[in-house]
């Protein structure tokens, strides 16, 4: 793959991140503008007015009306991205049907143009959160200019159009789609109007990808599916039938497409939440809440390093190699072969795949990109643990450790996780830290 020539309003993702360049850019002076016309006082009195003062910008036209359209966008934008991952991208694709090639390209389209929208004309900023959140967008719109991957910029538009977003009302409706999409792509390929990819292992046990492109999609689909249900009930509230659920897609897992990586998240997933549900108390002492929250940084060091490290002579390290079926050995190929970018490189005639995400982003993404995103990541976790939302930490957790083995961890069709993010990249204070749990008129148990 060649990469794209750089223009502004080259056509797709290029074109996406160009209209949020120039929307917040224009945002930025209009906020310094308004400050200065219309704010009472003296010049420093305007300034912090600038600063402090959220508002829509470019006028508030609408309204509370406004802000409830924003929302909705966000939601449709969801929607229709899980459809179009866990539906659009099953073998469909190969039955060559006329609405298919008409449809792919104008959902990509639907859904991008709805978080553009709902990022510069229907979020209410104050100056300072914008000027936080340009700074973050601004090196992420660098680096995929240079390594142009997908996910990686896809993951930052939801982070910034989830701001002030009803997410239980748009996790609901994500899980419904994304149920709906995955059971009718199981069903068509047990049914054989699709194609599935299937083998048989020597014990004698077939996989099957139940109509996917590959066992390891099948397997992250039904993880993300479990992340999305657990949000949506919350720790606290799950019963015995939930944990068989759980336990049900487990075996599912691992009978079916035999995703290790899955099945061992499931399994995480599982052993957590029963923590949680019967010793909630276990996530009370500062240390758990900051050792969970270094988690990221911990996953990318123990990336890097075990990657670095890795010979055939140390015997630790060939065997966590085979645990994670050769992710160190690959991660190892890649980082001799390559020299560090600060700003992210695209590997185009790479012979070699990293499917750690930790070291899969030092590589293409840079070290600067990688240390705002798991730092961000980080500041996530401490502040959902220090709100009681231990749920969403658990969740996050098993998304991380599902990176050592997978880059699903920035999809945010899989990762709902990152929808909470704004609280860290627009500094929000500590009563909007976001979560999934319903709305019951009190604010959650801080520990």
């Amino acid at each position: 793959m060649k990469p794209v020539p750089l223009s502004l309003f080259t056509t797709g993702i290029y074109g996406y991140l160009d209209f949020v360049l120039i929307g917040w850019t224009l945002g930025l002076v209009w906020l310094a503008v308004r400050a200065l016309v219309t704010a009472k006082g003296s010049f420093a009195q305007k300034v912090r007015a600038g600063l402090d003062d959220e508002v829509f910008l470019f006028g508030g036209w609408g309204g509370d009306a406004r802000a409830a359209v924003g929302g909705w966008m966000f939601l449709l934008s969801v929607v229709l991205l899980q459809f179009d991952m866990f539906f659009m991208n099953s073998l469909v694709r190969e039955l060559d049907l006329p609405w298919y090639s008409f449809l792919a390209p104008c959902l990509n389209s639907a859904y991008s143009m709805f978080l553009i929208l709902k990022t510069v004309l229907f979020t209410r900023y104050s100056g300072r959160q914008l000027a936080v959140a340009y700074c973050f967008f601004f090196v992420f719109r660098w680096v995929y200019l240079n390594n142009h991957q997908y996910w990686f910029v896809m993951a930052l538009f939801y982070m910034l159009a989830a701001k002030d977003a009803p997410l239980r009302r748009t996790l609901k409706a994500g899980l419904v789609t994304s149920c709906a999409s995955f059971l009718a792509v199981v069903l068509a390929s047990s049914a054989g109007w699709i194609g599935t990819l299937s083998e048989l292992w020597d014990d004698g046990r077939m996989r099957n990808s139940f109509g996917y492109g590959w066992y390891n999609l099948t397997g992250v689909i039904v993880l993300a599916l479990c992340l999305m249900y657990v949000c949506l009930r919350q720790v606290r509230n799950l019963k015995w039938f939930d944990f068989i659920v759980l336990a049900a897609a487990l075996v599912f897992c691992n009978e079916g497409p035999a995703s290790r990586a899955a099945v061992v998240c499931l399994a995480l997933l599982i052993a957590l939440t029963l923590l949680l549900r019967f010793l909630p108390g276990i996530a009370r002492p500062v240390w758990v809440r900051a050792l969970v929250s270094a988690a990221p940084v911990l996953a990318l060091a123990a990336s890097l390093l075990g990657s670095w490290l890795y010979t055939p002579d140390n015997a630790l390290l060939v065997k966590l190699n085979d645990i994670f079926t050769g992710r160190l050995y690959l991660a190892n190929k890649a980082l001799s072969e390559t020299s560090l970018a600060i700003a992210g490189q695209g590997l185009w005639d790479a012979d070699y795949i990293v499917d750690n995400c930790f070291a899969n982003l030092w590589i293409y993404a840079g070290p600067v990109a990688s240390v705002l995103l798991w730092g961000a990541m980080a500041a996530l976790l401490w502040r959902l643990m220090k709100k009681g939302a231990v749920t969403e930490s658990a969740c996050l957790v098993v998304m991380l450790a599902h990176g050592f083995m997978e880059n699903h961890v920035i999809w945010p069709c899989v990762n709902v996780c990152l929808w909470l993010m704004p609280c860290v990249l627009f500094l929000l204070p500590k009563e909007r830290v976001g979560d999934f749990a319903p709305d019951t008129g009190a604010p959650q148990t801080a520990f």
